[in-house]
């Protein structure tokens, strides 16, 4: 199962986005949530996801910063 990390400030924007990709791949792909920048560096620490959908305006770290930050680790990974 691949796993997706979403980053979204807006609570409805993110829960918009998690029902559409659930709906349609629930079977092949796990969605974790990020309500900002830092959280989606910290969580992307723990699941090590295989894609990340990122807001880029986000209060704090920004999306295109916290991309920069997790892809150090996750070469690999797709955005």
């Amino acid at each position: 199962m691949m796993k997706i990390l979403l980053a979204e400030d807006e609570k409805y924007d993110r829960e918009t986005v998690k029902h559409i990709i659930n709906e349609n791949f629930s079977d092949e792909l796990q969605v974790y949530e990020a309500r900002n920048g830092r959280e989606a560096i910290e969580l992307s620490e723990s699941i090590r996801p295989d894609i990340a959908i990122m807001d880029i305006k986000m209060p704090g770290i920004d999306g295109i910063q916290a991309l920069k930050e997790i892809t150090v680790s996750l070469p690999n990974l797709y955005s």
